[in-house]
C-alpha cells in the first residue's frame, strides 16, 4: 500500500490524478445509469441499445482514466504511444465490458459479470501499458501485477453485485464509488509493479507511434464522448421519467374511474335485484291471487249457469211472464262470459307457474277448424258478419292438444266477428306451406294501428280504455292465444291497418306435421 501511495504522489501529477478520477466517477455513474436503464423491472425485458450504450461508456470511462493516469505519470524519460494498441484498448475495454454487462442482466449473475468487468479493466490497463514506448527497459513486479488483477476482479464483482442488489439511487451511488474503486486500484498497484531503467540502446519506432500530445487530444474526444452520452442519457431518463409519472397519474385517474364506476354498477346490479326479486314476488302473489279468486268464482258461476238453462228451458213448466225468460237469456249468457274470462285467467296462471300441460294427440285440424267455424256461426249470424273459409283439402295431420287448438281458433274467430261491422267479412285460412302449417283469420273490421298491435298483445291490453267503451272484454283473448301457440312451437304474428281489417297468422312447425299416408 505504501509503494501505492508513493507512486501515486511521487511518480504522477496530483491535478492530473484527480481529473483521472473525475473521468472515471463521471463515466462510471452514466454506466450504470444506462445500465440500470436497459432492463425493465416490471417486464423483466432488456433493451440491448440501452446495454450497448452503457457499456461503451464505461470501457470508455476506463480507457481515459487509464490514459488521463498515464498522461500524469512522470517517467522521466521521452515517451510516445503505439497507434494500433493504443486503439486495441478501447476496443478490448468496450468489448469485454458488453461481455461483463450482458451477463450481469441476461444470466443475472452479477457477481460473475462484474469479474468480467475486472478483467475487461486489467486487458485494457496491460494493452494500453503495451502501447508505451521509452528509450528505457521494463520491468515488472509478479506480485504487484497479480494484486492489481485481483483488486479490479474482485472489487469490480462487488460493484455489480451491490448494484444490482441496491434500488434505486443508491444502487447506482454505490455501484459508482465500487466501480471507481476497481479502475483506480487496479492501475496504480499496476503502475506500481512497473520500473523503468533508461537504456540509450533502446530507440522509439517514430513511424508509428503517437506523441502524449495527440493522445491528450484522443483522450479529450473520449472524454467529450462520455459527456454527450452521459448528457443524452440523462434528458432521455428524465423525459421517460416524466412521461412515466404522466402515464402512472392517466392509469391511476382512470383505475379510480373504473373503479367507481364498477361500485355504482354494483350499486344498480344490487337495486335491480332487488326490484326484481319484488317484482317477481308480486307476479307470485297476483298469480296465486287470481288463481285462488278464479276457483271461488267458478262454483257459483257454475250454479248460476245450470239454473239458468233450467229456467230458459223451462223443464218445470212456463214461467209466466214473458220478460221473465229474457231476464233468464241475459243471465245465462252473462255467467257464460264470466266463466270464460276466468278460465282465461286460471289458463294465465297456469301458463306463469309451468303448470300448463298439453294433452297432445294426433287431430285432423281440417275437421277442427270446421268445427271451430261451426261453433261461431251463431254469433257471426247475430252481428251480420259473413264467415269465408279458404281451407286447403290435403292439410296435414297436426300432433297437438285439440283442445288448446280449438280455444285458439276460438279465440280468433270470435274477435274478428266482434270487431267488423254488420255486412263485413272474416274469413278462415288454412294452408300447408313447405315445413309448416299456416292457420289465417282476416277481418275487414275496425283495424288498429301498427304502433297499437304490442299493445293489444299485452294482458288486459284495452285499445278501448274508456268506461263506455263499444267492445267489451278484459283484453285476454289475444295474449292467451300467443301463449297458447306458442307452448305449441310456434308463433302468432298480427298484420293490421286502420279502419281496414286485421289478419292474425298462427304457424305450426314442421316437428308437429304428420303426412296423411304416415299416419294412417
Amino acid at each position: 500500500m505504501i509503494r501505492v501511495l508513493s507512486c501515486i504522489t511521487e511518480q504522477h501529477s496530483i491535478p492530473l490524478v484527480l481529473l483521472a478520477a473525475a473521468v472515471c466517477a463521471l463515466g462510471s455513474l452514466t454506466a450504470l445509469s444506462l445500465l440500470a436503464r436497459a432492463r425493465d423491472e416490471q417486464t423483466a425485458v432488456i433493451d440491448w441499445r440501452w446495454l450497448v450504450a452503457a457499456s461503451v461508456v464505461a470501457g470508455a470511462a476506463v480507457w481515459s482514466t487509464h490514459f488521463v493516469a498515464m498522461l500524469a505519470f512522470d517517467a522521466a524519460l521521452p515517451v510516445e504511444y503505439d497507434i494500433g494498441l493504443t486503439a486495441l484498448s478501447i476496443a478490448i475495454a468496450v468489448a469485454v465490458t458488453l461481455g461483463g454487462f450482458s451477463i450481469v442482466l441476461y444470466a443475472k449473475a452479477p457477481a460473475r459479470g462484474g469479474a468480467v468487468f475486472g478483467a475487461a479493466v486489467g486487458s485494457m490497463h496491460f494493452t494500453g501499458m503495451g502501447a508505451l514506448n521509452a528509450p528505457a527497459s521494463f520491468d515488472w513486479d509478479p506480485t504487484y501485477v497479480i494484486a492489481s488483477i485481483a483488486i479490479g476482479v474482485t472489487v469490480g464483482a462487488l460493484a455489480l453485485r451491490v448494484f444490482s442488489r441496491a434500488k434505486g439511487w443508491r444502487a447506482v451511488v454505490h455501484g459508482t464509488s465500487l466501480m471507481c474503486l476497481a479502475i483506480a486500484g487496479l492501475h496504480f498497484t499496476a503502475m506500481s509493479a512497473l520500473t523503468l531503467t533508461p537504456d540509450p540502446i533502446v530507440l522509439l519506432p517514430l513511424d508509428r507511434t503517437m506523441p502524449p500530445a495527440w493522445l491528450a487530444v484522443a483522450v479529450a474526444a473520449v472524454m467529450v464522448m462520455i459527456i454527450v452520452l452521459g448528457l443524452v442519457a440523462a434528458i432521455t431518463d428524465h423525459h421517460l421519467a416524466s412521461r412515466a409519472v404522466m402515464e402512472a397519474q392517466r392509469l391511476r385517474a382512470h383505475v379510480a374511474e373504473l373503479q367507481a364506476t364498477k361500485r355504482d354498477l354494483e350499486a344498480t346490479t344490487a337495486n335491480l335485484t332487488r326490484a326484481l326479486d319484488a317484482a317477481a314476488e308480486a307476479s307470485q302473489a297476483k298469480s296465486q291471487f287470481l288463481a285462488t279468486m278464479s276457483h271461488e268464482l267458478r262454483t257459483p258461476l257454475n250454479a248460476i249457469i245450470g239454473f239458468s238453462e233450467v229456467l230458459k228451458g223451462e223443464l218445470f213448466g212456463p214461467m209466466g211472464d214473458p220478460r221473465y225468460k229474457g231476464y233468464v237469456n241475459d243471465v245465462h249468457r252473462s255467467g257464460k262470459h264470466l266463466l270464460s274470462l276466468v278460465n282465461d285467467v286460471l289458463d294465465f296462471s297456469k301458463i306463469d307457474a309451468g303448470h300448463l300441460t298439453l294433452q297432445e294427440d294426433q287431430i285432423d285440424i281440417g275437421e277442427t277448424l270446421a268445427t271451430s267455424l261451426r261453433m261461431i256461426e251463431a254469433q257471426a249470424e247475430n252481428a251480420g258478419v259473413i264467415l269465408d273459409r279458404e281451407i286447403a283439402h290435403d292439410l296435414p295431420i297436426l300432433v297437438a292438444d285439440e283442445r288448446r287448438v280449438r280455444q285458439i281458433l276460438l279465440n280468433l274467430l270470435s274477435n274478428a266477428v266482434k270487431f267488423t261491422q254488420r255486412g263485413g267479412h272474416v274469413r278462415l285460412i288454412a294452408f300447408r306451406d313447405q315445413d309448416k302449417l299456416i292457420v289465417q283469420v282476416a277481418d275487414t273490421g275496425i283495424g288498429m294501428r301498427k304502433e297499437d298491435i304490442p299493445r293489444a298483445l299485452e294482458r288486459f291490453g284495452q285499445l278501448d280504455g274508456e268506461l263506455n267503451r263499444k267492445y267489451e272484454g278484459a283484453g285476454l283473448g289475444l295474449p292467451l292465444t300467443k301463449k297458447l301457440a306458442e307452448l305449441h312451437g310456434g308463433r302468432l304474428e298480427i298484420e293490421s291497418e286502420l279502419c281496414v281489417g286485421t289478419k292474425v297468422t298462427v304457424t305450426f312447425p314442421v316437428e308437429r306435421l304428420i303426412g296423411r299416408a304416415a299416419a294412417a
